[in-house]
Protein backbone atom coordinates (compact mmCIF):
# COMPACT_ATOMS: atom_id res chain seq x y z
CA UNK A 1 0.00 0.00 0.00
CA UNK A 2 1.88 3.39 -0.91
CA UNK A 3 1.62 6.51 1.24
CA UNK A 4 0.00 9.71 -0.05
CA UNK A 5 2.23 12.11 -1.68
CA UNK A 6 3.83 15.11 0.69
CA UNK A 7 3.97 18.42 -0.76
CA UNK A 8 7.14 20.37 0.56
CA UNK A 9 6.72 23.81 -1.05
CA UNK A 10 9.97 25.46 -2.74
CA UNK A 11 11.82 27.66 -4.29
CA UNK A 12 14.63 27.90 -7.00
CA UNK A 13 17.97 29.65 -5.63
CA UNK A 14 21.09 29.80 -8.24
CA UNK A 15 19.56 26.85 -10.03
CA UNK A 16 18.82 24.83 -6.67
CA UNK A 17 15.43 23.93 -5.31
CA UNK A 18 15.19 25.14 -1.47
CA UNK A 19 13.05 23.73 0.85
CA UNK A 20 10.38 26.14 2.39
CA UNK A 21 9.48 24.23 5.00
CA UNK A 22 10.97 22.83 7.99
CA UNK A 23 9.76 19.03 7.17
CA UNK A 24 13.00 16.77 6.71
CA UNK A 25 13.91 15.25 3.74
CA UNK A 26 16.19 12.01 4.23
CA UNK A 27 19.24 11.47 2.05
CA UNK A 28 18.29 9.44 -1.16
CA UNK A 29 14.84 11.00 -0.62
CA UNK A 30 13.30 10.59 -4.41
CA UNK A 31 11.09 13.56 -5.15
CA UNK A 32 9.14 15.50 -8.10
CA UNK A 33 9.28 18.80 -8.99
CA UNK A 34 5.73 20.46 -10.08
CA UNK A 35 6.26 23.84 -11.48
CA UNK A 36 3.04 26.23 -10.31
CA UNK A 37 1.40 28.46 -13.21
CA UNK A 38 3.31 31.89 -13.39
CA UNK A 39 1.54 34.48 -11.85
CA UNK A 40 0.40 37.09 -14.27
CA UNK A 41 0.15 41.14 -13.73
CA UNK A 42 -3.19 42.05 -14.91
CA UNK A 43 -1.21 44.36 -17.76
CA UNK A 44 0.07 41.19 -18.94
CA UNK A 45 -3.12 39.05 -18.91
CA UNK A 46 -4.72 42.52 -20.89
CA UNK A 47 -2.32 42.32 -23.81
CA UNK A 48 -2.60 38.33 -23.59
CA UNK A 49 -6.52 39.13 -24.03
CA UNK A 50 -5.44 41.30 -26.96
CA UNK A 51 -3.59 38.87 -28.71
CA UNK A 52 -6.43 36.25 -28.46
CA UNK A 53 -8.83 38.80 -30.19
CA UNK A 54 -6.73 39.82 -32.81
CA UNK A 55 -6.14 35.90 -33.37
CA UNK A 56 -9.61 35.44 -33.28
CA UNK A 57 -10.40 38.31 -35.75
CA UNK A 58 -7.43 36.55 -37.77
CA UNK A 59 -8.90 33.49 -38.04
CA UNK A 60 -12.31 34.79 -39.05
CA UNK A 61 -10.54 36.83 -41.94
CA UNK A 62 -9.15 33.90 -43.06
CA UNK A 63 -12.50 31.59 -42.73
CA UNK A 64 -14.16 35.02 -45.35
CA UNK A 65 -11.39 34.33 -47.86
CA UNK A 66 -11.90 30.71 -48.38
CA UNK A 67 -15.47 31.24 -48.97
CA UNK A 68 -16.43 30.29 -52.44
Amino acid sequence: MAAEPTVIPGIVRNGVVVPQSETPLPDGARVGIVLEPAQLTPQLQAELAQWEAASDEAWSMIDRWEQP
